[in-house]
């Protein structure tokens, strides 16, 4: 009513004919009703379209028709029980593992592989008697160190083994003295020092 007020008020303005303004009012009020029917239209249609859209969705992001329901899944229960507990009653069998220590790093240097060949050399002291008192020396042990070696195209290992003895009646303790004592912090020997210097 409003709309219809306010077109005569307009049309009041317009100066036409009592017949024109009549048949113009008629025609805009007939255009919208049509435009009104149409927006109801489209607003059902979106509503329709929405809906579908939701079960579009529901179909292609919901539970899947595969997935199995409560009373299947309970079939499957006293199979899946029967298999737990065997698996428990095989796992109370097996025998318990002794714990065992990790082993500790050791510091400094690594040993050198043992796939390495091993060239031993023995540097017994110059006398086994006791340059103190002249009893006869015991070994107790001895001192080893391991250096590595290159020569061209083959690794080894010399072994230097030092045995130590001791005086059993005045406890003096003897090593032998070799010519190839090493720097025990480097594990190189004469071999790579020919390598360094031709680098």
């Amino acid at each position: 009513m409003k709309t219809h007020a306010k077109q005569s008020i307009e049309l009041d303005h317009l100066n036409l004919a009592p017949a024109v303004k009549t048949e113009v009012s008629n025609l805009i009020q007939s255009l919208l009703t049509q435009a009104q029917n149409e927006l109801k239209l489209l607003e059902a249609k979106n509503q329709a379209l929405t809906l579908e859209l939701g079960h579009l969705r529901r179909i292609r992001y919901g539970v899947k028709s595969e997935a199995l329901s409560q009373p299947q899944l309970s079939l499957f229960e006293e199979d899946w029980q029967t298999d737990v507990s065997a698996v428990e009653a095989e796992i109370e069998q097996l025998p318990l593992p002794a714990p065992q220590k990790p082993k500790r790093a050791r510091a400094g240097r690594q040993p050198l592989p043992d796939h390495l060949p091993r060239i031993e050399h023995r540097h017994e002291p110059q006398s086994c008697q006791c340059k103190q008192c002249g009893s006869d020396l015991v070994r107790i042990g001895e001192d080893v160190t391991e250096q590595l070696d290159v020569k061209p195209a083959e690794f080894f290992v010399h072994r230097h083994i030092r045995p130590q003895y001791s005086c059993r009646a005045c406890e003096t303790v003897v090593a032998g003295t070799g010519t190839a004592r090493g720097d025990r912090r480097r594990h190189g020997g004469t071999g790579f020092a020919c390598l360094d210097r031709r680098g």
